[in-house]
């Protein structure tokens, strides 16, 4: 048998227990049992304290982002991308999953039960929570802060592209007055974060919102990406464009 490092053989030895019980929630006792003697052996190790070997490992893992630690002697698997709809997850596990970028939200019409879909409504509810939490609960364009008139707008459609549904850098919360301005290309954001506004626009009020509409509020936490941002003004022409 290869020798191996402790983490060559826990990351696989996690991915074992993740294979084996159709779950991305790892109990630390049940994969000690499981999977410890194994991971001794590969390792070839001669210590007396296996178990704080596996302590300081698995601490490193949730350092790197591999791993995020639940409570109560549950780990959260992050080493692949978690579909939402595949298992019963806590809250904190999709939110940990949304902050890591790792979690999949399919539309209700591809999942085949009605279970799945209640799961698949839940992760669209915590991602609303934290794009609302990301941005201060208030439009990113705007003063606007009531709850009823806030959305989770999407830079990349929602039906456009599986990836990002649930990347908190393609989500922003923004009012009902912007959400459509920004999603039919009326305005939008350069790289640098920088509003952009549509030229040649006929209606009154639309001039009005958009001539109002001078700054976005960056977040401190999964800003905006500017490759997806890219996407949207050439989508809506606004390469050339008023700030």
């Amino acid at each position: 048998m290869r020798v191996v490092t402790w983490r060559e053989s826990v990351r696989a030895a996690l991915e074992r227990y993740v294979a084996r019980h159709g779950s991305v929630l790892v109990t630390r006792q049940h994969f000690i049992v499981e999977e410890l003697p194994r991971i001794v052996a590969e390792t070839r190790s001669q210590g007396q304290t296996p178990e704080q070997t596996l302590s300081r490992v698995l601490q490193e893992l949730r350092d790197e982002g591999l791993l995020a630690f639940l409570g109560d002697g549950r780990y959260l698997f992050l080493g692949a991308e978690i579909d939402v709809s595949r298992e019963d997850l806590p809250d904190d596990a999709i939110d940990h999953a949304l902050r890591r970028g790792r979690l999949r939200i399919p539309p209700e019409t591809l999942v085949g039960s009605a279970e799945q879909r209640v799961r698949v409504r839940r992760g669209q509810a915590r991602l609303r929570r934290l794009t609302l939490e990301n941005y201060g609960h208030q439009c990113a364009f705007c003063d606007v802060r009531e709850r009823s008139l806030l959305v989770t707008a999407h830079i990349v459609r929602w039906s456009e592209s599986a990836r990002w549904r649930g990347a908190l850098s393609n989500t922003m919360a923004l009012c009902r007055l912007h959400d459509p301005l920004f999603e039919y290309g009326y305005l939008g954001l350069t790289d640098d974060y920088r509003v952009v506004r549509k030229l040649d626009v006929s209606s009154q009020m639309v001039r009005l919102v958009l001539e109002n509409t001078r700054t976005f509020r960056v977040p401190r936490f999964h800003p905006p990406d500017p490759a997806l941002l890219a996407q949207h003004r050439q989508r809506h022409g606004l390469n050339k464009y008023d700030e």
